[in-house]
């Protein structure tokens, strides 16, 4: 078995998800419309949900490892800086002058500031695309936890439907079974509701 050919296919076929068009749509133009569940239909959500967790998930991976090589390689070049900086306030140093750490800081301050900035841009605009994926993905993953929900409210009004079928057994045993299957149905139904009900606001505060 080919581990690194089996990850290779993997990674390749992550990557064409975002251009494929699912249920109407592709996910690298990251539509917001496909993380409300009360827009389009139950079946297009749950169709587009598989291969957006897996797109996602690799993408938010990739711009962590991007973040983390950046700031080793930042580390790595602020150190042979800093010791260049080091040396060149020795080189000054004599009987009635000794550097202390705050001068080398200084002079590593001032012989690299241009490159200082440079890099504190990238780690900012770095750290601000792996927020933003981060959220995104995690608004997918609750996503997956009310799909899962309302997928329990319809299975659970098929098996009143179906139990209100059935007629009665002596002491009234099938009854309170479909009083409290009833009851957790619409508790779950709340909940949903209630979601769905955020999201609505959360969209509305946002455009306002």
């Amino acid at each position: 078995m080919d581990i690194d050919a089996i990850t290779g296919n993997i990674r390749q076929s992550c990557d064409e998800l975002g251009q494929v068009d699912l249920a109407g749509v592709k996910l690298e133009e990251a539509c917001r419309t496909l993380l409300d569940v009360s827009e389009h239909t139950f079946d297009r959500h749950v169709a587009v949900q598989p291969s957006a967790i897996a797109f996602y998930g690799v993408m938010r991976k990739e711009l962590h490892r991007r973040l983390d090589a950046f700031k080793r390689s930042t580390d790595r070049w602020e150190k042979k800086m800093y010791a260049q900086a080091k040396a060149a306030v020795l080189s000054g140093t004599s009987q009635t002058y000794k550097p202390t750490v705050a001068d080398v800081e200084a002079r590593f301050i001032v012989d690299n500031e241009k490159e200082i900035e440079k890099h504190e841009k990238q780690l900012e605009k770095l750290q601000d695309d792996c927020d933003t994926l981060d959220s995104w993905y995690e608004g997918w993953r609750q996503k997956s936890f009310t799909i899962r929900e309302w997928a329990g409210i319809t299975e659970d009004e098929r098996y009143n439907s179906e139990s209100s079928m059935t007629p009665k057994t002596s002491g009234g045993g099938n009854g309170e079974a479909r009083g409290g299957a009833k009851e957790l149905n619409q508790k779950r139904i709340d909940k949903v509701r209630q979601m769905m009900r955020q999201k609505k606001a959360d969209k509305l505060a946002a455009q306002g």
